[in-house]
C-alpha cells in the first residue's frame, strides 16, 4: 500500500447499505466488521452487496484518487459510478483501486462492492482461509477499514531494518510520483524516541526515486518484552523544502536468534512461553480488534506468565500488532495455510500473497517468529515451500522462520525443511510425552532450539446453564444450529446435542461439579507437561493450546466468558521466567536375560521408604550468581511439617540451561491408609523467590495377597509384574473354581460366567477390547475422569479428580457402558467406580465398575495396574499406586 500521511483522506468507515444473497430487502451494515457478526446469515457465502455514496471535494482535481481497503473477505467486484474498476481476491491483505478516471468531483459518487466469502464458489482450502472456518464459520465482508485518498506523491515498499550490534538502521523505500514532476526533491529522515529528536538527515532525491540508506544511532535502547522501547522514523519526500509525502513508522532494536540449540533474545539465552490463538472472538468473528481489546488480552495473558501469543493461521488487523509492540508481547505469526488444495491458480498467487502478508508484519518488533503453514503434507512440495520461504526471508530480519509448524516428518510432508528451529505439535496422554521427546531427539542432527508450536492441550467441561444466563437466557449463537460447523464437524454437533447426550450419559455430577473437577485435572496435565519441558536442555520454548475455549474444544486457559480457569499465582508456578521442577534417579533391572529401564515413581511411594528427588531450576532472565538458597519441606494434609531441609547453591545458575539446585531426601511416614502429602520447594536469591509444590502419595506396604485368592492368567501376563502375586495359586482351567474364594482373571469364558452368576467374586483385569465391550480412547486427553462415591475409595483415597496418583495406571482401554448389559446377561446392577466423560463427544465409559451379576459380584477394571506403558513405572514394586489399587480392589471384594 502506498503511504502518505499528508494526503487528504475521506474515511468510509461507518454505515453502508447492505443486502445479502440478492435479497430485494436492503439493510445496513457497519464497516469495518464482517456481516456474520451483525445479524446476517453465517451460511450464505454471497453475493453480498455493499453500497455507499460519497462526495469528492473539488480540491482533489489533478491528483490520483485511490480507494484503499485494508482487507475484504474474500472475492470482490468493485464498481464506482457504475463502472467496474477492479476484481480482487484475498482475505487478509490490503489493496488499492485507482478511481481517478471515473471520479466526479464536487458531486456524489456511488461505490458498490459485490463480495463472496470462502465457500463453494471459492473453496476454503484454496483461499488461505486458515482455521477459523473449522472453529465456527468463515467470515465475509469489508472487515477492515476503508478510505479514499488523493495523492500527488507517495512512498511505497518501505522497509526498515535494525542491527543491534552495529546500531545501524537500514531504510529503503520507493517514491511514487503518479506522473508528476518533482521540481527540486530531497529526502528528510528524522528519528524520534518519544518526543525527543535523536537524529536528522537530508539526502538528495535521485531520478529513479529510490531511497536506500543506513543511519547509525548512538547507544540505541533495545526493545524487549520487559522494556518495549519504540523509536519513530519520519521519512519525508520534500519539494522545494516542503514535505509532499511522508511515512511515519515505528521500529525497535531487537533480535531473536539461535546459537546451536540455545534460543537467544538480544544475544541472551531466552525461552518463549506462548499461548495459541485461533483468532476466535465470538462477538467479532473476524479478528478485527480495538486497541482496548488487544491490550486487555495481552495483559491478561501476561498475568498467567506467557510472553508470546501465536497467531495460528490468521492475520488480525494492524491494531493488534501495534499494541503488541507497545506491550512487549512477542508474536509468532503463522500464515494461514492448513490442509491446502494447491490449484494452479493458488500456486501462482501464493508468493505474492505471502509477500503482501509479510509486509504487514515485518516492521513490528513484536513479531519474532514466522511459520509458513501448519502441519503441511507433501501437497505442498519442496519447490513451492522453498519459494515461499525465500519470499518471507527476503522481507524480514532478526527473526526465526519455520517452514512447516508441526514438521513435515510428522504429517507426511517433506523429509527436509527450511527451518531455523525444530517444531513439533505433540498432543498426548502425559505418560507418552517423555518417550515422544526421546523418539524425536537425534544427536547427529545439527543442533537447533526446540519450540513446540502447539501442545499441552487439556479439555475441560463447560456449564451450558451458566452461558445461557450470561447471554440473556439464550444459548450463544455458536452453540446453536446457527453455527455452520455443526453441519459437518462431530465436535460441534456434539456440542449442539450436549444436554441431550449428558442426560443419556448420566455422569452423576452437577455441571458446576464437572467444571471444578475438569479444571483441577487439566491443571495436573499442564503442570506435568510444562515442568518436563523446563528441565530439559535445548528447549527454546512452547505454545500451549489454547487461549480460550472454542466451539470445537474446551482446552483454553480461559473459558467461554474469557475468564482464566486458574489463579495467576498458581499457573505462574509452572509458566514463569523461573520455574522449579522435580526429577528422580534412574534405575535399571535385569529381566529375562538383559537390562531394561526401571522407572521410579516421583509421586507415589511406599510407607517407610526413602523418597529422593532432584530440584531443577529453569531460568529465563538474568543469571543468578552463586549463593542462592534452595529449601524444601514435606507436609501432611493439615500442613504439619514432616521433614525439611535446605542447601546453598554454590554455582552460578545460567539462563536457558536447566540447573540442579538441590537434592531432597526424606523418609516417608508409616501409614496404615494411603495419605496425601505435599512437597514444597523454594529457591531464593536477593529479591527473587521461586516456589512450587507437588502432591506425594504414601501407601501402606502391601500385605500378603488374600489366602483365598486364585488367578486365571493363561498367558502369564501377571507373572511378569513382580513377585507379590507369585504365591497365589494359578488356575489353569476354569472348570473347578471355589465359591468360597476370590478370583483374579485376565480372561473370560462360559465357566467364569457361570461361576460369577452362582455367587462367585471376581476381579477382571481387562487390557484389550475383550471380553467385555470396550473402546480405545486417551486417558487424560479430551476426558473428564469421575469418581462416584464407592467403598473402594475408602480403601484407596483420592482427591476427587485424577492427579499424578493415576499416572502409572493410565490406560487406553475403557469399558463401553452402553454395551455392558449385553455382555452380562444376568446383570442385576452396575455401580460405577471410575468413569470417563468424553469432554468433546459427551459419552460415558468406565475404567472401573462393580456389577452384581446373578448371585455374584464382579469388579471389572481396565486400568493398567501394573503400569509399563510410556513413562509409567512397571510392576508391583515400582508402580506403587497401581499395586495399592489392586490390593484395594481385592480387599473390597473379599469383604463383600
Amino acid at each position: 500500500m502506498i503511504k502518505n500521511d499528508l494526503a487528504e483522506t475521506i474515511s468510509l468507515n461507518g454505515t453502508w447499505i447492505f443486502s445479502l444473497n440478492r435479497k430485494s430487502t436492503q439493510g445496513t451494515i457497519q464497516v469495518p466488521g464482517c456481516w456474520e457478526s451483525q445479524g446476517y446469515s453465517k451460511f450464505v457465502e454471497g453475493p453480498a452487496l455493499y453500497q455507499r455514496e460519497v462526495i469528492l471535494p473539488e480540491s482533489w482535481a489533478g491528483q490520483t484518487i485511490l480507494a484503499e481497503f485494508d482487507a475484504v473477505s474474500y472475492a470482490c467486484e468493485i464498481v464506482f459510478n457504475e463502472v467496474e474498476v477492479v476484481k480482487h481476491q484475498g482475505l487478509w491483505t490490503p489493496f488499492a483501486v485507482d478511481l481517478t478516471s471515473v471520479a466526479r468531483l464536487g458531486e456524489e459518487n456511488s461505490l458498490e462492492l459485490t463480495i463472496y466469502k470462502p465457500g463453494e464458489r471459492y473453496p476454503m482450502r484454496g483461499s488461505l482461509a486458515g482455521f477459523l472456518p473449522d472453529v465456527a464459520t468463515a467470515f465475509g465482508g469489508i472487515w477492515q477499514p476503508v478510505r479514499l485518498r488523493a495523492l500527488r506523491f507517495g512512498l511505497d515498499d518501505l522497509q526498515i531494518d535494525t542491527n543491534i550490534d552495529t546500531h545501524q538502521v537500514h531504510i529503503r523505500c520507493q517514491a511514487v510520483t503518479f506522473g508528476n514532476l518533482l521540481s527540486k526533491g530531497d529526502w528528510e529522515i528524522k528519528v524520534f524516541l518519544g518526543e525527543r529528536l535523536i537524529t536528522s538527515h537530508h539526502l538528495p532525491f535521485t531520478t529513479d526515486g529510490k531511497l536506500d540508506t543506513c543511519l547509525i544511532l548512538p547507544d540505541p535502547i533495545l526493545w524487549s518484552p520487559s522494556h518495549p522501547i519504540l523509536y519513530k522514523v519520519h521519512i519525508s519526500l520534500l519539494e522545494d523544502d516542503k514535505p509532499v509525502a511522508r511515512a511515519i513508522q515505528r521500529m525497535g532494536f531487537r533480535r531473536l536468534s539461535a546459537d546451536g540449540d540455545q534460543l537467544l533474545f538480544n544475544g541472551q539465552p531466552f525461552m518463549v512461553h506462548g499461548i495459541l490463538s485461533w483468532g476466535w472472538e465470538p462477538d467479532l468473528i473476524a479478528p478485527v480488534y480495538s486497541p482496548e481489546q488487544a491490550r486487555a488480552e495481552m495483559r491478561r495473558v501476561r498475568e498467567l506468565g506467557f510472553n508470546m501469543i501465536k497467531l495460528c493461521l490468521f492475520v488480525p488487523n494492524q491494531t493488534y500488532y501495534e499494541i503488541a509492540d507497545e506491550e512487549g508481547m512477542l508474536i509468532w505469526q503463522e500464515w494461514p495455510m492448513w490442509l491446502p488444495e494447491i490449484t494452479p491458480e493458488l500456486r501462482t498467487t501464493l508468493p505474492d500473497e505471502y509477500a503482501a502478508m509479510t509486509r504487514l508484519t515485518s516492521h513490528h518488533p513484536s513479531v519474532v517468529l514466522y511459520s509458513l503453514g501448519c502441519e503441511l503434507s507433501q501437497v505442498v512440495d519442496g519447490e513451492l515451500l522453498g519459494s515461499l520461504n525465500d519470499t518471507v526471508r527476503s522481507l524480514v530480519s532478526n527473526v526465526l522462520v519455520c517452514d512447516n509448524s508441526g514438521s513435515g516428518e510428522s504429517y507426511g510432508g517433506l523429509d527436509y525443511d527450511f527451518s531455523d528451529f525444530t517444531d513439533y505439535h505433540p498432543y498426548f496422554d502425559i505418560h507418552y510425552f517423555e518417550p515422544l521427546l526421546d523418539n524425536w531427539r537425534r544427536d547427529w542432527q545439527t543442533p537447533r532450539p526446540w519450540i513446540f508450536g502447539e501442545f499441552c492441550d487439556s479439555d475441560t467441561f463447560r456449564d451450558i446453564d451458566e452461558l445461557v444466563n450470561a447471554n440473556s437466557d439464550r444459548k450463544p449463537w455458536w452453540m446453536t444450529a446457527e453455527n455452520p460447523v455443526t453441519t459437518w464437524r462431530s465436535e460441534s454437533l456434539a456440542m449442539l446435542e450436549m444436554q441431550e447426550r449428558l442426560e443419556r450419559a448420566k455422569p452423576g455430577f452437577t455441571p458446576q461439579e464437572l467444571v471444578e473437577i475438569s479444571y483441577a485435572q487439566s491443571l495436573v496435565v499442564r503442570k506435568y507437561t510444562l515442568e518436563l519441558v523446563r528441565h530439559r536442555a535445548g528447549m527454546g520454548g512452547y505454545v500451549v493450546t489454547g487461549l480460550r475455549d472454542t466451539p470445537i474444544s474446551t482446552s483454553g486457559i480461559w473459558d467461554d466468558l474469557a475468564r482464566p480457569k486458574w489463579p495467576s499465582r498458581e499457573f505462574r508456578m509452572i509458566n514463569d521466567e523461573a520455574v522449579l521442577s522435580l526429577d528422580v534417579d534412574r534405575r535399571r533391572r535385569w529381566h529375562n536375560g538383559g537390562d531394561r529401564p526401571d522407572r521410579l515413581d516421583a509421586y507415589n511411594l511406599w510407607s517407610g521408604t526413602t523418597g529422593r528427588w532432584h530440584g531443577i531450576l529453569s531460568l529465563n532472565g538474568t543469571e543468578l550468581s552463586a549463593g542462592s538458597q534452595f529449601s524444601w519441606s514435606l507436609v501432611d494434609s493439615q500442613g504439619v511439617e514432616i521433614e525439611a531441609g535446605s542447601n546453598n547453591v554454590t554455582e552460578a545458575i545460567l539462563q536457558g540451561i536447566p540447573h540442579e539446585v538441590g537434592n531432597i531426601k526424606c523418609q516417608m511416614p508409616v501409614v496404615e491408609r494411603a495419605a496425601e502429602l505435599r512437597l514444597n520447594g523454594t529457591l531464593t536469591y536477593a529479591g527473587l523467590t521461586v516456589t512450587n509444590n507437588w502432591p506425594i502419595w504414601v501407601y501402606p506396604r502391601l500385605p500378603d495377597p488374600p489366602v483365598n485368592l486364585e488367578i486365571v492368567d493363561p498367558t502369564n501376563v501377571l507373572d511378569d509384574c513382580g513377585e507379590w502375586l507369585n504365591p497365589v495359586q494359578r488356575v489353569r482351567s476354569s472348570n473347578h473354581l471355589s465359591l468360597d474364594g476370590l478370583l483374579l482373571t485376565m480372561v473370560w469364558d462360559d465357566n467364569l460366567q457361570k461361576f460369577l452368576e452362582s455367587g462367585g467374586r471376581v476381579l477382571l483385569l481387562q487390557q484389550g477390547n475383550e471380553p467385555l465391550a470396550a473402546r480405545r480412547c486417551p486417558f487424560w486427553r479430551e476426558a473428564v475422569l469421575l469418581f462416584p462415591v464407592h467403598p473402594v475409595w475408602e480403601i484407596f483415597p483420592q482427591r476427587g479428580y485424577a492427579d499424578m496418583q493415576f499416572f502409572g495406571m493410565a490406560s487406553d482401554v475403557a469399558f463401553a457402558s452402553y454395551q455392558l448389559e449385553q455382555a452380562l446377561p444376568v446383570l442385576v446392577s452396575i455401580h460405577p467406580i471410575l468413569r470417563r466423560l468424553d469432554a468433546r463427544e459427551f459419552h460415558i465409559s468406565e475404567y472401573l465398575f462393580e456389577a452384581r451379576v446373578g448371585n455374584g459380584v464382579l469388579l471389572a477394571c481396565s486400568l493398567r495396574l501394573q503400569g509399563g506403558i510410556g513413562a509409567q513405572p512397571y510392576g508391583w514394586k515400582r508402580n506403587v499406586a497401581g499395586s495399592a489399587m489392586l490390593w484395594a480392589l481385592l480387599d473390597y471384594l473379599d469383604s463383600t
